[in-house]
């Protein structure tokens, strides 16, 4: 199995309410090879995803939640 690189990305997240939502962020972030840090109470996350994974992408992940994500 070869390494990859990964990034930390911090976002600030609009529209996260519950745990649900926080849920359906981290597998947004799974599905794109990463992981995801979120602190419900703040609205933020710290996600971590391979280098190669643009920060429009992980955008575009949360925001077709129907979140709003902007980067930190």
């Amino acid at each position: 199995m070869l390494f990859q690189k990964k990034k930390i990305v911090k976002l600030k997240i609009t529209g996260m309410h519950c745990e649900k939502c926080s849920a359906k962020v981290e597998n947004a972030i799974k599905a794109l090879g990463g992981s995801a840090k979120i602190d419900l109470k703040l609205g933020r996350a710290e996600i971590k995803v391979p280098e190669k994974i643009a920060d429009a992408d992980i955008i575009s992940a949360v925001d077709n939640l129907g979140f709003k994500a902007e980067i930190i």
